[in-house]
Order: structure tokens, then sequence, then C-alpha cells
């Protein structure tokens, strides 16, 4: 547990922590700006937190960077680290005088603390496990409605997760929930390959084409094969290797032929000056006005082009380096040709019936390429859905467990602090995505805030949760005899520390007030501020 805080700037310089309740009591008259607020998230600082560095009091804007030597005792051995405004990623590691021994990164000190506050069975961060109950104002936690919060925009999925691991049930849908991970990958990849054409977009209506085309290309092939003399012969033909692959290659050199030729087309009428925009409208010229000179039209737009000339030069030379490649690839076609023609008379098939087979072959193929990737997805999806709900069903056995278990503790709080005619506050886990806090029949302030203190006080109880930070503003709220009944059960807990803000002592009865002076950690009013510099008078000039 944490055992003390020293400050060279603090008005006491040395704050010493116990186990139970820990009071940083302000005066009588409820002053602003002496420190109180402050001294807590020193106190979240010291557990590995970053809201004093937003400097909304001012400490390092009039204080300058200063350090805090902290202590901690777990099973009784000390720890002493020092931590500074100036470095704050940086952790010294110190002896018993805090002369700097070594020094470690914040997050290697967030892990160490998590580790002696016995959290490592968690799988959340310490600072996810602890953050949410660091209640300080204008920290961001103090929503009475969502006591899970770690900060305003956190979504409420990341407070059911924090509460299923301090409950120490993650283990419990880990693997289902990796298991949906991994389907969800699967379908985001699956779905963004389809996007950039890497594997081809299949929908339901083109899964059923392609089903209809195989079942109706495989009844051709058989009717081929039962009608024609010689088509088996064309039929085993389409498994020999060999001549498959001949007939492949000459799909793709025909396919390489047609970009080839469509490139010189386009070259050619770049270097001829007449367009295809150029051509349709002299195709138009003639339809409507029949005497027109169009050769003249052309030679205009051929005049045109001239301006182009050193480019024209340059798409020429491309032109003849296209028109050898045409005839290349054109020659190649037709060995290509040859070869399965001797191929197929040495087999006996007839060309045209090789011809047809395997092009119904290869579309059946593509079709059914297609068909495969459509059910893999589907497969996927339908996996994925089985999952989620194995998951839920996995999820509302804990939910309603921690239901059970939260709401039996604040059923208990609310009777100790209101009596048993007043509703108590409800936990309700929607689902793994959503939940709600509240009193449904009693949706007063003060009962809001006595809620949350009784959930965080649940959460002491329940979980290994090691302490929690409340401000002086959530009891502001709450109605007078039921703080005092809420005191004397914060001064119940012996085990974990819980650290408290709190002013107008006098309003409270005797018991309240001895309770709080007895637990006083540090005292604060407007003439010992927690600082040695006030920069309150500053404020009043400006």
């Amino acid at each position: 547990m944490l055992k003390q805080i020293k400050c060279n700037l603090f008005n006491q310089s040395t704050i010493k922590f116990h186990a139970g309740l820990n009071v940083v009591l302000g005066d009588d008259e409820a002053k602003n700006s002496i420190g109180k607020s402050s001294a807590l998230l020193v106190i979240d600082f010291a557990m590995g937190g970053s809201s004093l560095l937003d400097d909304d009091a001012g400490a390092i804007k009039v204080l300058g960077h200063h350090s805090y030597q902290i202590t901690f005792e777990f099973d009784g051995i000390p720890f002493y680290v020092t931590r500074s405004t100036e470095q704050p990623e940086v952790i010294d590691v110190c002896d018993s005088n805090h002369v700097k021994q070594h020094e470690i990164s914040v997050e290697a000190y967030r892990g160490k603390l998590k580790g002696l506050y016995d959290l490592t069975e968690l799988e959340s961060s310490f600072r996810s496990i602890v953050g949410p109950f660091a209640r300080i104002w204008k920290k961001g936690e103090a929503d009475p409605d969502h006591p899970l919060g770690g900060s305003p925009k956190e979504k409420l999925s990341a407070g059911v997760a924090r509460l299923v691991d301090l409950f120490e049930r993650t283990s419990d849908v880990s693997v289902e929930r990796a298991v949906l991970q991994t389907l969800q990958d699967k379908r985001i990849l699956m779905n963004k390959s389809m996007a950039a054409e890497i594997i081809p977009r299949i929908t339901l209506t083109k899964y059923k084409s392609n089903s209809q085309l195989i079942k109706a290309n495989a009844q051709a092939i058989s009717d081929i094969k039962d009608n024609f003399a010689g088509a088996i012969t064309a039929y085993e033909a389409l498994f020999d290797e060999k001549l498959r692959a001949i007939q492949q290659t000459k799909n793709e050199t025909v396919n390489k032929k047609n970009l080839i030729s469509a490139r010189r087309e386009k070259l050619q009428r770049d270097i001829s000056g007449v367009t295809p925009r150029l051509t349709a409208n002299i195709a138009l010229v003639a339809e409507f006005f029949p005497e027109a000179n169009l050769e003249r039209l052309e030679q205009v737009e051929q005049f045109h082009a001239k301006i182009g000339k050193l480019v024209s030069k340059e798409l020429k030379a491309e032109l003849e380096l296209l028109v050898a490649n045409e005839f290349e690839i054109t020659t190649a076609i037709t060995d290509l040709d040859q070869k399965i023609k001797l191929t197929l008379k040495a087999k006996g098939t007839p060309t045209d019936l090789f011809a047809k087979v395997f092009e119904l072959k290869e579309i059946t193929d593509k079709a059914k390429e297609e068909n495969k990737f459509f059910e893999q997805k589907t497969s996927i999806e339908d996996s994925e859905k089985a999952c989620k709900e194995r998951l839920d069903t996995i999820y509302d056995k804990i939910f309603l467990e921690i239901e059970t278990a939260v709401n039996q503790k604040l059923e208990r709080f609310n009777t100790k602090v209101y009596g048993p005619e007043r509703t108590p506050s409800q936990l309700r886990i929607k689902n793994s995505n959503s939940y709600s806090f509240n009193s449904p029949m009693d949706t007063g302030t003060g009962k809001s805030y006595a809620g949350l203190v009784g959930f965080d006080l649940s959460m002491l109880l329940l979980t290994r949760l090691p302490f929690v930070i409340h401000d002086s503003m959530i009891y502001k709220n709450i109605e007078i005899a039921a703080t005092e009944h809420i005191i004397r059960i914060l001064s119940s807990f012996k085990q974990k520390q819980i650290f408290l803000a709190f002013d107008e002592a006098k309003k409270f009865n005797s018991a309240t007030q001895n309770t709080l002076k007895a637990q006083m950690v540090l005292q604060l009013h407007r003439d010992k501020l927690l600082y040695t510099q006030d920069w309150r008078a500053k404020e009043k000039r400006t």
C-alpha cells in the first residue's frame, strides 16, 4: 500500500498514509483552491497517473517542475521511488534515503505496481484497473451514471470488459473471444480483397447464376460425350496436362494480343490526329450534311495535331514496336493452334469438338472458383454468427452472477445509508457493449452520488481493486444524514485504502467529526495550503 509522499514544496513536507480510510480534511468554510483536489492528484500521480500534469490548478505553472518522493510497502517490504513532473515518463527507483539506484519507464513502473498489488491475474493494465476509481475534480471519472468509465469518451464496452476482468472472469470468454476476433479479421480481409478485386466479388444472385451455369455446362459436356463419336476422347483430352497447358497458353497469348492491338489502334489514331471523338463528329456531319467536304475536315484536324510533332515521333517509335510485337504474338498463336491440332489428330479427336469442350470446362471452372469464394465468405459469416451466440451465452451467465453480487452489496449499503424504504442503485449489464447504473425509483442527485460511492465500496469488497480516491464534490451532493452513515462505512475498511478529500466537517455530528479527524492524514485551510506558495492572490488580481 501507499505509505507516504514527500515533496519539498509541501507545507507539510511529508504526507503519511495508513491502511483503510485516509482523509485530506479541508476547512469548515469549504474554501476552494487550498489543495484538496491537488493532494488527490498527487496520490494518483504516485499511482502512475498523469492528470496532475494537466495543471488546471496551476501547481506546475506557478511552482515550476518538481519531484515527489514516494514510499510503498507490500508484505512488510518497502518500495521507494521518485517521480518528477519534468520527466514523468521516467521513474527513479531509490534506496531508503531516496537516493536514485536506477530508473525505469513509467510503463514498467505501472507494471511493477500491478504485480505488487497482486493484480497480475487480470488482463487489464494497472491504470485501466485503478484509473476509473480515482474520482477527482475535473479528472473525468465522477459520472454517477457510468461508474466504470475510464474517460468521458470511452465506450461502454470498455467499462463492461473492465468489470468482467475485475471479477476475474476474462478467462471464461478469452478463448471464444479470440476465435471471434480471428473470424472477424478473416471476414474483413475477404471483404477488402473483394473490394480491391483481388478475389471475385460474388453476390448471392451471382452465386445462384453460377450454380445453374455449372449444372448446365456439366449437362452439355455429358450430351457431347453421349451424342458425338469420339467425344469421350475429347473429354479425356482435357486431362492431358500437356494439351491443357498449350490451350491455356494460347488463351493468355490471345488476351495479350488483344491488349497490344487496342494500344496499337489508339496510337494510330493519335498519330493521324483523328481521335475517336473526331471520328464520331465527322460521321455525324456526314449524316446530316452529305455535301460537306469531309476530307477537308480531316485535314484541318490533322493540321492542329502537328503541334505535337515531337510527341508524335515518340508515338511512332512505340507504334513500330507494337506492330512488331503484334506480329510475333500472332505467329505464336498460329504455332499453338498447330500444336493443338497435331496433338488432337494423334488422339483422333476433332479440333472444334475439343475447343467446345475446353470452353465449357473453362467457363465451369471459373464459375466454381467464384462460388468457392462465396462459400468461404458465407462459411466465415455463419461461423462468426455462431461464435457470437456462444459468446453471448457465456456473457449472460457471467453478467447475471456479477449483477447479483454487486446488487446485493448495493442493497446492503443502501439499507445502512438510507434505510430499507429507499430503493437501492442497481447495476444492469445489457450486453458486452452496454450497461446502466441508476436507482430506478429514486433519481435524485444525492442518491446517484451515494450509489456511486456504494458501487466503489462493492468493488473493494468483491474484487482485487486495491484502493479508491474520492474528491469532496461527490459528498457535497449527498444529504448530511446519509453522508454520516457513509463515513462510518468508509471507516470500517481496514485493509484496502480509501483516499478521501472532505470539508465542512462541522456540519456533521460529533461521531462523524471524530472519525474524520482520527483518519486524517492532511489538514488544509486558507492559511495552510498544500503547497508553500499561494497562487490564489494572483488569480484575484487578474
